[in-house]
């Protein structure tokens, strides 16, 4: 876990210092709402099956 905080802090001074951070930022609130629109979508009730005969 101290590892993947590391590899975020020099990301993020990478996009800092290259002028990407409102870009990078952008395309993770994007990222963000897909992932509650997928869990929300997963949470809907599934179809009724009929049986076969």
């Amino acid at each position: 876990m101290s590892s993947l905080i590391k590899i975020a802090v020099i990301l993020a001074f990478a996009a800092v210092a290259t002028g990407n951070l409102p870009k990078i930022l952008h395309q993770i609130r994007i990222a963000q709402i897909q992932l509650l629109k997928d869990y929300q979508a997963s949470k809907w009730p599934k179809a009724m099956i009929l049986p076969s005969r």
